[in-house]
């Protein structure tokens, strides 16, 4: 439950789409898909697509705020297109040419369809540990992020910082914002920590939802 106080300190959707339902399920309306692949060891692997007619996607911004894992290294193949990233403030375009490109853990970084692309950017990405259920970064985290972002979007709400804060922190990741770069890792984490407790408590928001995830 929402106390009218919280909703008025924090603005957010009334009401939740349920999606969990949905095999594949769509980022930003129409500017990207996301498809959750089964693979045969039972690590999990998503293609995302970013389509290169959504000005969000030809803006870059379709991709996730700079940030950090803490518990995962990340891993990205590039089907089609080009995908752009940050990584320790150096900017990389990858191709399928470049085979796997890795962000290591600890590693601030952001990911998003690089300019120099002609066509809709495809890509695999996958976080190794994946097997562990709590407090990382998964499948669910994904469907938690966009099914909130999505009914944002429908309410005409602007996506609240303290929200998404809180799903990173769940995911044991930490979002870095503008003018941290400065910030050591366990600076960065311990404010993050404070935050997301502060985003819990009394903003009153959740680290996942049952109509958007599919919680085990």
């Amino acid at each position: 439950m929402v106390w009218a106080w919280q909703q008025w300190l924090s603005p957010r959707p009334k009401q939740r789409t349920v999606t969990t339902n949905q095999t594949a399920f769509s980022h930003l309306g129409d500017a990207a898909l996301y498809e959750p692949l089964a693979k045969s060891d039972g690590l999990w692997v998503v293609r995302e697509t970013h389509y290169l007619k959504n000005p969000l996607v030809r803006a870059g911004l379709s991709g996730p705020p700079l940030h950090i894992h803490r518990t995962q290294d990340e891993f990205f193949k590039v089907e089609q297109g080009v995908l752009g990233t940050v990584r320790d403030g150096k900017e990389y375009a990858v191709t399928k040419d470049d085979g796997i490109f890795s962000i290591p853990r600890g590693t601030r970084h952001r990911f998003w369809s690089h300019k120099t692309g002609t066509e809709d950017l495809v890509f695999t990405i996958w976080l190794d540990p994946c097997k562990e259920t709590d407090h990382i970064l998964d499948v669910n985290t994904l469907r938690n992020l966009t099914g909130y972002m999505g009914d944002c979007q429908k309410a005409g709400v602007e996506v609240s910082p303290w929200q998404m804060l809180l799903f990173f922190e769940n995911a044991s990741s930490i979002v870095c914002p503008p003018g941290t770069s400065w910030m050591p890792v366990w600076l960065l984490t311990a404010l993050h920590h404070g935050l997301a407790w502060w985003a819990e408590s009394v903003l009153g928001y959740k680290r996942s939802y049952p109509e958007y995830a599919k919680e085990t």
